[in-house]
Order: structure tokens, then C-alpha cells, then sequence
């Protein structure tokens, strides 16, 4: 197992309970070769890290029965899952593990951009002359929502209940039930990016030759002032496009999670009431943490031991393992 606190002691006991040793490396980021040494004679790998294992490193890892992600979006973070797939390694996920804890920073974010919380924080050195930012309120304001999932869909349920806001979504299917349990609607996607004044992104991370969900297309459409949060994989959102939305259309934005490419740099520097970035944090909180680990351990543990789970992606992975070992 990998990581440092994404798997709590009592998880990893339970593996142990489950009459499985463990070989625990305590920390978040390894070379490929340090990967490999970790994976050495292993039949399970519970990915509590921050390492992405590329498909050398699961060729290389030939006892490997089956991997497991503390997490949703595997697609975006294991780099080799393909290849897992394709050696007939059993890949887990532990999807919506987290989406409570995601939900819940998404709005945090919104609520922030919509009132410049960041750059406003008393210190001993403020002066009583200084004035915060004029905020703007977010009851009857429209939000559009990419992607009403599991996350998507608690920040609908929060944002419309609570926040009084209109909400609407785009996806590639339609959520009915919670279109009827809401009373979220369905927009078009150029309308969506066109006609509301916060628009959150809660699909998975594009693959590797996939465009980014928001371009210069996207960020061309949305009204001046719009604010963009991003809780959900950076790559989603072109960073140039959005640098100049910053710049010539006020667009504010949130991240959770950090990027690269040029444009990052100067992105932090137009400040935290135009440009919030946080170290992705959305997923991680104790509870989503013990959540997702246990979810992961326990599918993992009924893999090695000779049956399945539901939270297995590619549940054909015995048939392809004894094809590929012929």
C-alpha cells in the first residue's frame, strides 16, 4: 500500500484481518522505480498515494492480481489503467466515496468567489478605514452544473434548497429522477455556458488526447462576471482560454487542485478574488478518506480472494488474465 494519510491504521488492520500481509510505504509520491520496488511480489496494491502507476510499472508487476484506487476518477489519475485492464488486473474505484465531501467544498467555493472571502481576512495590521469587496448574492442567481452525477447532484440539491439558486445541467444523459425530485432542468450546453452565472464542473478528467470540457469556445459565451468552479480534475478547463477570460471578461474562478503550463503562474498572480487555487483538498476529509479506503480495501480483499464486487471497472479481468498468460 501506498500513501501517507489517505488510509487510515484501522483499514489497513482490516486487510490484515482479512489474512493478507501488508507492505505499507508511507509516503505520496515514488519514481518508477520505487514503484516497482513496492510492487514486488505483490498481489494486491492499494493505491493510497499520490504516484500514478504507468503501464511499464503493472507490465512489470507480474504476481499483480489486482489494484485498488482511493478514489473516483481513476481514468484521470492511474496513468496505466489501460493496460491494467488489458493484462487482466482487476482495477477498482471507489466511486462516490467521496462525493459528500466534494459537494460540500464546491459550494464552499462558490460562496467564496460570490463574496471575495479570501483577500478579506482581518489581521492585527488592517485598518478600520479599509472596505471589503461588494459581494453578490446567490438566491434566484442561474447556476449551471457539468455533469449531475453524484457530485453534481448534492451540489444541485444544496445549491437550489438552500441557496434558493435556478439550477440546470448538461450531461451526456439526462438525471430524471433528480430533474423530479429538484426541479433542475435539463439546458443545452452552449446555453448553459451563455445564460448562467455560476457554472461548476463535476465530470470526469479528460483522457490523455481529450480536449479540455472549458476552452476559449466556452469561456467566449459566458457573461461578464461569471463565476467558474472548478472542484473536479484541472486539466477540464484550458488554462490560456481562462487566462484571458480573467483578464477581458472579469470571469472568476476557483480550483481545486493544482495545474501546470504557463499560464498557471500568471493566473495565481491576478489575486484570490479573481483566481482562487487550492492543493486539492475536496476529496480529502476523514470521513470520505476512511470511506473510500475501506470501500477500496474491502473490494480488493474479495478480488484476492477468488470473487468479485461491484466496484470492480473491468469485471471480465479473469477471463483476460488467463487469455494473456496462456
Amino acid at each position: 500500500m501506498s500513501g501517507s494519510n489517505l488510509v487510515p491504521e484501522e483499514v489497513l488492520a482490516y486487510v490484515r484481518s482479512r489474512g493478507y500481509e501488508t507492505r505499507h510505504a508511507a509516503h505520496d509520491h515514488f519514481s518508477p522505480s520505487e514503484l516497482d520496488d513496492l510492487l514486488d511480489g505483490a498481489r494486491g496494491y492499494l493505491i493510497g498515494g499520490y504516484e500514478s502507476a504507468t503501464a511499464e510499472n503493472f507490465e512489470r508487476a507480474t504476481t499483480l492480481e489486482a489494484a485498488a484506487f482511493v478514489g473516483t476518477d481513476y481514468k484521470a489519475y492511474v496513468a496505466g489503467w489501460s493496460r491494467a485492464h488489458s493484462l487482466g488486473i482487476a482495477l477498482v474505484h471507489a466511486a462516490g466515496a467521496n462525493a459528500v465531501s466534494v459537494a460540500e467544498l464546491t459550494v464552499s467555493l462558490i460562496l467564496a468567489m460570490s463574496r471575495s472571502l479570501c483577500p478579506n481576512p482581518l489581521t492585527p495590521e488592517s485598518k478600520e478605514t479599509e472596505q471589503p469587496s461588494v459581494g453578490t448574492e446567490l438566491h434566484g442567481k442561474r447556476l449551471g452544473i457539468i455533469g449531475l452525477g453524484r457530485i453534481g447532484g448534492r451540489v444541485a440539491r444544496a445549491a437550489s434548497l438552500g441557496l434558493g439558486m435556478e439550477v440546470v445541467y448538461h450531461a451526456p444523459e439526462r438525471n430524471i429522477p433528480t430533474e423530479l425530485q429538484l426541479g433542475v432542468e435539463y439546458c443545452p450546453r452552449e446555453e448553459l455556458f451563455r445564460t448562467c452565472e455560476v457554472i461548476s464542473l463535476h465530470r470526469p478528467g479528460p483522457l490523455s488526447r481529450e480536449a479540455p470540457e472549458v476552452g476559449r469556445r466556452e469561456l467566449e459565451l459566458v457573461r461578464p462576471s461569471c463565476v467558474l468552479i472548478n472542484a473536479a480534475h484541472p486539466r477540464l478547463v484550458d488554462l490560456d482560454a481562462l487566462l484571458w477570460a480573467v483578464r477581458e471578461k472579469a470571469v472568476r474562478c476557483a480550483f481545486d487542485g493544482v495545474a501546470t503550463g504557463p499560464s498557471w503562474q500568471p493566473l495565481l498572480e491576478l489575486g484570490t478574488d479573481r483566481f482562487l487555487a487550492l492543493p486539492a483538498m475536496g476529496h480529502n476529509t476523514f470521513e470520505a478518506n476512511l470511506r473510500a479506503s475501506r470501500w477500496a480495501a474491502e473490494a480488493l480483499c474479495d478480488v484476492l480472494d477468488g470473487g468479485g464486487h461491484r466496484l470492480v471497472s473491468n469485471p471480465d479481468f479473469r477471463r483476460v488474465r488467463r487469455a494473456v498468460r496462456r
